[in-house]
């Protein structure tokens, strides 16, 4: 069956959330069942995760991977982080993984006309940087950038840039979207509508100056990020009531924190995001038509 691709200017944007990803993986599983692309996604983190599967169209790939693998000690665990610097097992997760385990159609992901943005946050200034599909490698290492949370990761330093998580700068790309000429956007949380992120800060300045003291635009975009995660709520909240977006979001809200590693809670959380964008298609599809 062939896809229907989208060609008005309709961008499709992924929070991130860590594990919570695994509801973006099941909103993105039905989207491919549906044979939905879009010409263009946004992801950060989690989300960016997510999209190169979607891109590639590997059904029941992102599933396989925290499913099967989320209790690997190298997928996830203490040992990476006294050992690597990282919870997140990317060596493992990019190489292994996506080479023998879970093998990833490189040429089916490159030669889609589904284009691609990765956010990640420049240390330096503190900003969000994208790369598209023209600027990653085979490793991805722009989205290993993206998923490196601070204190937990490992600065990555790519193209000339030092990057760590997306979600610093920029959680929800609808900004960027909007920005690139989208006039409608379809936007995946991960947080369900009654979601708000404590304006007190996740990290003290202190703590923050010295793990990222070379970095002070860094630190103040550390310093300001609940209200940005806000604001850019506000931003989806608002696009969807001018009829500009539709938002797929948890239906309830999610029991999990961002490192679960129950692959039964993960699953629940799946099949949350196949229900809820399911329950989404008709809407979906007059949005597009």
């Amino acid at each position: 069956m062939k896809c229907e691709v989208f060609v008005v200017p309709i961008g499709l944007v992924l929070e991130g959330g860590g594990m919570r990803g695994a509801y973006t993986s099941g909103v993105l599983e039905v989207l491919l069942e549906e044979n939905i692309e879009f010409p263009i996604v946004y992801g950060i983190s989690a989300g960016a995760c997510n999209a190169l599967s979607y891109i590639s169209k590997q059904k029941n790939r992102n599933y396989d991977i925290f499913y099967k693998y989320i209790t690997d000690k190298r997928y996830i665990s203490v040992e990476n982080l006294n050992q690597y610097g990282s919870l997140f097992g990317f060596d493992f997760i990019f190489g292994e993984l996506f080479h023998k385990l879970l093998p990833f159609d490189y040429k089916t992901f490159f030669d889609s006309p589904v284009e691609l943005k990765v956010g990640t946050t420049d240390l330096k200034t503190g900003q969000a940087v994208y790369f598209d599909k023209a600027n990653l490698d085979e490793d991805f290492t722009a989205v290993k950038a993206s998923s490196s949370l601070p204190f937990i990761s490992n600065i990555v330093s790519y193209q000339g840039y030092e990057l760590l998580d997306g979600g610093c700068a920029a959680p929800i790309p609808i900004e960027r979207s909007i920005f690139d000429g989208n006039e409608r956007n379809v936007i995946v949380l991960t947080r369900d509508s009654t979601y708000r992120k404590s304006l007190r800060p996740e990290f003290p300045r202190a703590v923050l100056r010295v793990k990222y003291g070379d970095y002070p635009n860094f630190v103040n975009t550390m310093m300001r990020r609940a209200e940005v995660y806000n604001n850019e709520l506000e931003v989806c909240r608002r696009q969807e009531s001018e009829g500009k977006a539709v938002i797929i979001r948890p239906s309830r809200p999610i029991e999990a924190g961002r490192y679960e590693k129950n692959p039964a809670v993960l699953k629940s959380i799946y099949e949350m995001g196949m229900n809820d964008c399911k329950n989404k298609l008709k809407e979906l599809r007059a949005f597009m038509g």
